[in-house]
């Protein structure tokens, strides 16, 4: 059983707190899909993956999560951009190479001056940072079904950012998909 908003494992299906609070904030709930759950072992492979720039592991997960993508049925697929300082010290957006092989559009870009990770931050701190996110071209998007794409759904505050551009851009509705939540 989980949360019908965002996929939070609980005793029921109804809309957890955090999804609550987005109705509250006038959100249109992404109806997140998480693959799997944020556990040990999860963050163990993020550790390794993301931040020790192990990038080989992106294979793991591909086929899955592609499939899952597949069965969402977008008409245009979006993933998360990193900060052009992450692309710098990592090397790559993990995002991405968690879909290579799957057809999408890079439409956001990181804001200038933006370069912390979300994983330094506290949830209070996550839940208060304002729109991270810019268009990297002014587009239209007038009735076209989005999804975004995340490694890992914590607050849903960077989804939620993403997905009020694209909504600005016309989109007729954006959901999400992460690896983990």
């Amino acid at each position: 059983m989980g949360c019908l908003g965002c996929g939070r494992q609980q005793t029921n299906n109804q809309l957890c707190h955090d999804c609550y609070r987005w109705q509250q904030k006038g959100k249109k709930l992404l109806n997140h899909t998480a693959l799997y759950q944020y556990n040990d072992a999860m963050r163990q492979f993020m550790q390794q993956y993301k931040f020790n720039g192990d990038y080989d592991l992106r294979v793991i997960f591909n086929c899955v999560l592609s499939q899952k993508i597949n069965i969402l049925n977008a008409d245009i697929i979006v993933p998360i951009p990193v900060s052009d300082h992450t692309m710098v010290t990592r090397g790559f957006n993990q995002t991405t190479g968690l879909i290579e092989g799957i057809q999408y559009e890079q439409l956001l870009k990181v804001s200038a001056g933006q370069k912390s990770h979300q994983s330094q931050f506290n949830r209070k701190i996550r839940m208060m940072r304002k729109q991270p996110f810019m268009l990297i071209e002014q587009v239209s998007l007038e009735g076209k079904e989005i999804l975004l794409v995340d490694d890992v759904y914590t607050t849903g505050n960077t989804l939620y950012h993403a997905a009020d551009l694209l909504y600005e851009c016309g989109a007729k509705n954006v959901k999400s998909i992460s690896l983990s939540r």
